[in-house]
């Protein structure tokens, strides 16, 4: 089953592409040009943005791996967030295993707790991107609305974590009930919504003075509901998926397509492929890290 969704993402990439090559052939290719080269003042913005949502996510996870006992907040434990960084291209969600290895190695906690904080810091993750789309939902119908909205999927989720470890209890993948419904949970959402708010400005960042009809709620819509459905396909860090369906929703959304290729192109090496390099000098660094003894302390969320 995984072969095919990987093969249809593939197929779906490759008619996009010579649909977009053949359309930007035909479109106004030099005035898209000489429009990107007017506003490349833009582009430090983006990258600012882009590199506020990776400090977010980063932050998030470091209060994380903290509430269950792991030694965090310093300079090791932020390269070993940013290590993650490295394994962006593997499928399913595989670079998440870089983390917890690398605090392990480093002596700052034991693997089952690391491995623990960092499906905590996953369902998390998935917590704030489903306030966040609830959000930016309500906005376009009450901008009044969105802070409330996204309030209560965040607190509807809590709940919910906190029912789900109860029947998970015993297993593999059993979380403390404790974790849950407390307010650190709610901040490290709330940091978590920030990364992608950021991400989803800075796509709008790049589409906001284009024809079309892209405001920042359709951005920071496009930009989550992409890059999560990427991630779940199983393609290699939803290389194909994510930037067709940003191109889909563009061309979706009236943007002139001898841009799309552009805007993709763009906001994708700001907030995904400048990274991995990012991550692999990460784990560089680590490489000098001074290996401490296994930490004793008893994890704040179990406290």
């Amino acid at each position: 089953m995984r072969n095919i969704s990987r093969i249809a993402a593939f197929t779906l990439l490759a008619v996009l592409t010579a649909y977009g090559v053949y359309e930007f052939a035909r479109g106004d290719w030099e005035g898209a040009v000489a429009y990107w080269r007017d506003h490349a003042g833009v582009l430090p913005a983006v990258l600012a943005l882009a590199a506020l949502d990776v400090a977010f996510e980063a932050l998030a996870a470091l209060w994380v791996y903290a509430r269950f006992g792991v030694r965090a907040f310093d300079r090791w434990g932020a390269a070993a967030c940013l290590s993650m960084r490295a394994g962006l291209l593997l499928p399913a969600q595989l670079s998440r295993l870089i983390r917890p290895d690398r605090f392990v190695a480093l002596g700052r906690g034991h693997a089952g707790p690391c491995l623990q904080a960092e499906a905590a810091t996953f369902a998390l993750d998935l917590l704030s991107v489903a306030a966040l789309i609830a959000g930016a939902l309500a906005w376009r119908v009450a901008p009044e609305g969105a802070l409330p909205a996204a309030l209560v999927v965040t607190a509807v989720g809590l709940a919910a974590g906190r029912l789900f470890a109860g029947w998970l209890r015993g297993t593999r993948f059993e979380l403390p009930r404790e974790f849950w419904l407390r307010p650190a949970s709610f901040g490290i959402v709330a940091l978590e919504a920030g990364a992608w708010l950021t991400h989803g400005l800075a796509f709008w960042l790049l589409v906001r003075a284009l024809p079309g009809s892209a405001g920042p709620a359709e951005a920071v819509l496009t930009s989550a509901l992409s890059a999560v459905l990427g991630a779940s396909s199983g393609v290699p860090g939803g290389v194909g998926v994510t930037d067709g369906l940003l191109g889909a929703a563009l061309r979706w959304m009236d943007v002139p397509l001898e841009h799309l290729a552009l805007v993709v192109l763009g906001f994708r090496l700001a907030t995904f492929w400048i990274w991995i390099p990012v991550g692999w000098l990460a784990l560089a660094v680590l490489r000098r890290a001074p290996v401490a003894p296994s930490p004793a302390e008893q994890p704040e969320a179990l406290a």
